[in-house]
């Protein structure tokens, strides 16, 4: 993989491997019961990303109950960028559920220990003291000298921290928002959650199944996987000169790293099946050995359970999905500074493949060209405020395409060519002020 950037820089681990407690397992049931469904359940759930609702409709349809014995499993990326990441963390706390850490768990978790530094920093200093730009809510920029649009990243590095924004704003919002009880939670999941089967039930799954957000590299021990890999990878690399060996990538590749995966599963007498996230372009995954959940929830599709019982002396499971809840993100307009470079990257990678197709995101990358300010009359309400005129052009999928609108606004607000409720129905739009 790619250097480790500051943005994904890894919050230290409490737990790196966690055993699932037998108490959770699912034992050999009747079929039947006249209670409802079978009891102590499994239910694996994909990326959330802080779509509460949707959540909650999952669990219903699964029937979810946790007197009952149902354990809830969390397979990272609760939180960041959907409409109620606290809800979510809320309800996970609540239902006792297992989970493990995601790259975007991981940049709010960071996000969150850079916002208390900076105010432990500002307070030790006295620059917040009888300050009258203290910020009283969550959302307020805390990281400059003065209170900002929340959205809005500072670009330049603050005298008072010495630092500038490693994350995007969508990051430290969700930090801000989360308590402190909560961020300690997502704090101290694991990255890696072992779940031994019992030996007398037959599975399909193999002995053992293993969660994890993004993946794992084939014939690498779990204790010796990459901790960056484990929450970022999409496929695999192999290595010079080297026809069995393999480095983790966050690009999509040709094929996703479970292929690789399956392949080298059935040539071991023990298998191991893992479930896992983090790939929404390629939705649901139902591998020989591997079950990928990401099913793009965050943008509009589905969000997806994988439900194991034991039942009749076999371990059996089930794909439970629900259609989205909640408000898609891709409704409306990316604005290129609030990325992290990481999300940058993972844009412009999925740039370089041409194809098209109805299920396929579809960017316009919307470059933003600032021309001369001026005082310009608006109506009665507004009356004259300083505004600005921009021209815009758009690529797609990198390549120039078409010369935009040119569009007036007041010089202290965003100015997008294309920002209704429609634009879901064209696609991701982002935009890059260049």
């Amino acid at each position: 993989m790619t250097p480790t950037k500051v943005s994904d820089e890894i919050f230290p681990i409490t737990t790196f491997i966690s055993e699932l407690p037998t108490s959770f397992v699912p034992q050999s049931l009747p079929s039947s019961s006249e209670n409802g469904p079978v009891s102590r359940r499994l239910v694996i759930v994909g990326d959330v990303h802080g779509m509460r609702k949707s959540l909650e409709a999952l669990l219903d349809k699964v029937g979810f109950e946790k007197r009952n014995g149902d354990h809830l499993i969390l397979a990272g990326d609760l939180v960041s960028k959907g409409p109620d990441s606290p809800g979510v963390v809320d309800l996970a706390m609540k239902l006792g559920a297992t989970a493990v850490r995601g790259n975007h768990d991981n940049a709010v978790i960071n996000a969150a220990a850079e916002i208390r530094a900076t105010k432990d920093s500002l307070l030790q200093s006295g620059g917040l003291t009888g300050s009258p730009a203290l910020p009283e809510t969550p959302e307020a920029d805390v990281l400059g000298n003065t209170v900002q649009d929340p959205e809005v990243p500072d670009k330049d590095a603050s005298a008072t921290t010495g630092a500038s924004r490693k994350h995007s704003a969508a990051t430290y919002t969700t930090a801000s928002a989360l308590s402190t009880r909560q961020l300690d939670w997502l704090a101290a999941l694991p990255l890696i959650l072992r779940i031994k089967l019992p030996p007398n039930l037959t599975s399909s799954f193999g002995d053992t199944l293993i969660v994890v957000h993004a993946g794992l590299v084939p014939g690498i021990p779990l204790e010796a996987q990459d901790p960056h890999a484990i929450m970022h990878m999409r496929s695999l690399v192999r290595t010079s000169g080297e026809e069995s060996e393999f480095k983790p990538a966050e690009t999509f590749g040709e094929e996703g790293w479970a292929m690789e995966w399956d392949r080298w599963q059935d040539k071991l007498a023990s298998k191991t099946t893992v479930i896992f996230g983090h790939d929404a372009k390629r939705r649901l995954q139902l591998g020989r050995y591997t079950i990928g959940l990401d099913s793009a929830c965050l943008y509009g599709h589905r969000l997806s359970a994988l439900v194991i019982t034991g039942c009749d002396g076999e371990i059996k499971h089930q794909v439970i999905q629900v259609e989205c809840a909640d408000e898609p993100v891709v409704g409306g307009v990316k604005h290129g500074e609030d990325l992290a470079v990481s999300e940058w990257e993972a844009i412009l990678a999925d740039l370089q493949e041409a194809d098209l197709s109805p299920s396929r995101v579809l960017y316009v990358i919307q470059p933003v060209i600032d021309q001369a300010e001026t005082e310009m009359f608006l109506d009665e309400e507004m009356k004259v405020q300083r505004c600005r005129l921009v021209g815009t052009y758009h690529s797609v999928h990198g390549d120039f395409s078409v010369l935009g609108a040119w569009r007036i606004g007041m010089s202290n607000k965003r100015i997008t060519n294309m920002a209704n409720g429609r634009a879901r129905k064209l696609g991701s739009m982002v935009l890059n002020k260049d």
